[in-house]
């Protein structure tokens, strides 16, 4: 009887353990911490990974135009990340409990210090180091994310475009599997910065003074659809910003999921109701066949008037739009259609957002219409 009673609690208990707990996935949490389950005006904390000096400067501006405000400020956890060589142990250093080590890039320090003056209302920067093997660096990001409780976690893209015309690109050897990696155990949402030139000036001259800026959001459905116009939309609170919104749609719903489509249907609507007295944002939407339709659609945008492309990397969408893409995508951390924004085909100077929202425990391989989710701005 005893052994009976033991295997019935096990047999109960073993499934529930691997739901709440994988030791695969020890940084994803239950709870929600997206930028759509942000209150309006609750702060906006936010893990900003730097590499060198040409990752601080697109990140500043994307903080810049992420329209922090008195009542909802933005605290940055600065991670600078320093490869580890030779036998050396690794290390983490709070910057306002020790100093930072002397390889420490103080130019780096420096822009990010008159950033924050020239926002002091409204931006507070706590500034860390990790020195550690690429392999294990994920896990720096990730913990400090979950200490910090934050909401989004900015990632630069691994390819970096320096000459838009020749398609001259620097690459940074071991962040693409970095990126991967956090994508895939972040506690919270995530977005990787493809800096195409257009967000990047020298650091000498950054005088961080406002100026005209016009977005673009390719949303094409799902997740991580919704958790870039939510973005977008706290970005288009700024006068400074005009937001443009393309929702792709399947020619006569093919392909349709109808909890996504429910879901996306109730963003969309309340995206809109609240902008729709404002003469800077504009709305549409682009019915589509199949994934050279959407190409197509996209690339018709492309005439150099937008600063940054803004869309979701791929959790809930329809496979319609992008059928017979999926061969031609090279970086996976950018979905298929970041990875065509992001390319050097594609042309342009505009710089590129890849969004994916929060992957609460337990739903990595589950599909958005099997969740159970509870939308909090629909």
């Amino acid at each position: 009887m005893m052994v009976l009673l033991i295997l019935m609690v096990t047999a109960v208990a073993t499934p529930m353990i691997t739901l709440l707990y994988n030791p695969d996935r020890p940084y994803m949490v239950n709870k929600r911490r997206t930028i759509q389950h942000t209150p309006p005006n609750a702060e906006l904390h936010i893990v900003a990974c730097i590499h060198d000096q040409q990752t601080v400067v697109g990140l500043i501006n994307l903080l810049d135009v992420s329209n922090p405000t008195l009542s909802s400020p933005c605290f940055v956890s600065a991670l600078y990340l320093t490869e580890l060589v030779g036998r050396a142990a690794p290390v983490f250093i709070d910057h306002e409990k020790q100093d930072p080590p002397s390889s420490h890039d103080k130019k780096i320090e420096n822009a990010l210090k008159r950033f924050q003056e020239s926002r002091a209302e409204y931006v507070y920067i706590h500034s860390y180091t990790a020195v550690s093997p690429r392999r294990t660096m994920y896990q720096d990001i990730c913990e400090l994310a979950l200490e910090q409780k934050a909401t989004f976690i900015i990632l630069p893209f691994h390819k970096e475009l320096y000459d838009t015309r020749g398609g001259t690109q620097l690459l940074r050897r071991g962040v693409q599997s970095l990126n991967s990696k956090v994508l895939d155990h972040a506690p919270c949402s995530v977005g990787i910065l493809v800096d195409k030139g257009h967000f990047r000036n020298p650091l000498a001259a950054r005088s961080f003074r406002r100026s005209s800026h016009r977005f673009a959001v390719l949303f094409l459905g799902g997740a991580d659809a919704r958790e870039a116009l939510i973005y977008a939309d706290r970005m288009a609170g700024s006068p400074e910003i005009s937001l443009t919104v393309v929702r792709f749609l399947s020619y006569n719903y093919m392909g349709d999921d109808e909890m996504e489509k429910k879901l996306d249907d109730g963003v969309v609507t309340w995206f809109w109701v609240k902008n729709e007295g404002n003469d800077r944002v504009v709305y549409r939407e682009a019915v589509v066949r199949n994934g050279a339709e959407t190409v197509a659609a996209i690339q018709a945008m492309n005439d150099n008037s937008y600063d940054l492309w803004i869309l979701g990397r791929k959790q809930g969408i329809n496979p319609v739009l992008i059928g017979g893409l999926l061969e031609w995508s090279e970086n996976n951390e950018l979905g298929v259609i970041g990875d065509y924004v992001a390319s050097v085909d594609f042309g342009g100077t505009a710089s590129v957002l890849v969004v994916q929202q929060q992957v609460l425990r337990g739903q990595e391989n589950k599909s958005f219409s099997q969740q159970i989710f509870a939308c909090g701005v629909c």
